[in-house]
């Protein structure tokens, strides 16, 4: 028994390690979008495909990769996320064309989405009684390394020069090489059995229940377009006020770290009091004018702004990830997937019309719509209640 527990806190460790280390890959590059900018010339536009192509392959993807981790088990998914998506993402800077960087951050972030899906089953194989906190550390994990690596990148390209970037590939593959060895076996999974599996759950699925699912979709819909147009213009419109690059990846993190902090926060909340809307609807209503101030105040009163509306902000998504769980309770992958992969990769497709947009009207007025979108998400979430009421009825 002593060897098994030493077992399970050993693949935890592994896995929250390993999404740490990948994750630092996955935000590198919003580091140098000023520097690629200035290089190629960039317009928003093209900036927004750059996002577009990370987060389509980054999302979308991601039921499909977990659908063959379960068909497959673990192992080489674990390693084969931090081997390819650090060699693919840390010669970004170093590339001779935009169009090839769009390729690499493709096909790196593809290799992202194949990750995922098994570092969050290593919590339900090895979690035992604590699944909870075992899924919280891996997660916590990921949020660290997202929110440290634009900050890594701009150290290497301000303090060595970009053609030492590709250095950045060393940490990803040592990991890939220790779950090699110390990953767990291809176990199966145990999750969705296939598209079949998830059509007969939707013909079942209640209308109102349905209703619901929608409501949350399309909150995390409205909520990840500000997120990508954020992380990515917010490195450009920082510089134009002579911010530091190492400044603006202190500011990245500080973003990053905060927000994850508060989505354990409302997680916590959730789950002692089960009122998620009324957590997403406060979370909301304060995000909404600290990112519109953000864009009409200037110096430290701007970034302090950004920073607590990120904190507001990113506390939504945990939320809606569980009531989404709770309204699919015999399917939580299935939940996962449409929060984390559908919702998410839509609005990486829209980021590619947005980028237009911006080019015409501007960053900050891109954002105050934006902001309009979220506003009309929280709108829906009054109506929650009623809707949940009429679906407990019907149980």
């Amino acid at each position: 028994m002593e060897k098994a527990v030493k077992s399970s806190r050993l693949q935890v460790g592994l896995s929250a390690g390993s999404h740490f280390i990948t994750d630092i890959y996955q935000s590198a590059y919003v580091g140098l979008i000023p520097y690629l900018t200035v290089k190629f010339g960039l317009s928003l536009f093209q900036v927004s495909l750059l996002a577009a192509s990370t987060v389509i392959a980054n999302s979308l993807f991601s039921p499909v990769f977990g659908l063959l981790t379960d068909r497959h088990g673990l192992k080489y998914y674990l390693v084969a996320g931090p081997f390819f998506t650090s060699i693919f993402l840390s010669i970004v800077g170093v590339l001779p064309s935009f169009y090839l960087i769009l390729l690499f951050l493709f096909l790196g972030n593809l290799s992202i989405a194949a990750y995922h899906p098994a570092s969050a089953a290593v919590a339900g194989h090895y979690g035992g009684n604590r699944k909870g906190i075992s899924s919280s550390l891996i997660n916590l994990g990921g949020i660290l390394g997202n929110s440290l690596g634009s900050l890594i990148m701009i150290f290497i390209l301000e303090k060595i020069g970009i053609q030492y970037t590709p250095l950045a590939m060393v940490p990803g593959i040592i990991m890939a090489a220790v779950l090699l060895r110390y990953a767990p076996g291809n176990l199966e999974t145990g999750g969705l059995s296939g598209v079949s599996f998830l059509l007969n759950r939707v013909k079942k699925a209640n209308r109102s229940k349905l209703s619901l699912l929608l409501v949350i979709i399309f909150m995390i819909y409205t909520l990840y377009i500000i997120w990508i147009t954020l992380v990515n213009y917010i490195p450009l419109y920082y510089t134009e006020k002579n911010v530091s690059l190492i400044n603006i990846g202190t500011i990245l993190l500080l973003f990053g770290i905060l927000g994850g902090s508060s989505g354990m926060l409302s997680g916590y909340l959730y789950d002692r009091y089960k009122k998620g809307n009324i957590i997403i609807q406060i979370a909301g209503i304060t995000a909404i004018p600290l990112f519109f101030f953000t864009f009409r105040t200037e110096g430290f009163l701007s970034i302090i702004l950004f920073i607590a509306g990120g904190f507001f902000m990113i506390s939504i998504q945990p939320v809606c990830i569980r009531m989404t769980q709770d309204l699919i309770p015999g399917s939580m992958g299935l939940a996962s997937s449409l929060i984390l992969g559908l919702s998410p990769g839509i609005a990486g497709v829209t980021m590619i019309f947005l980028g237009k947009a911006a080019d015409r009207i501007g960053i900050a007025a891109l954002v105050d719509y934006e902001l309009i979108g979220l506003a009309s998400s929280l709108l829906l979430f009054i109506f929650f209640p009623v809707i949940e009421r009429r679906l407990s009825r019907h149980l």
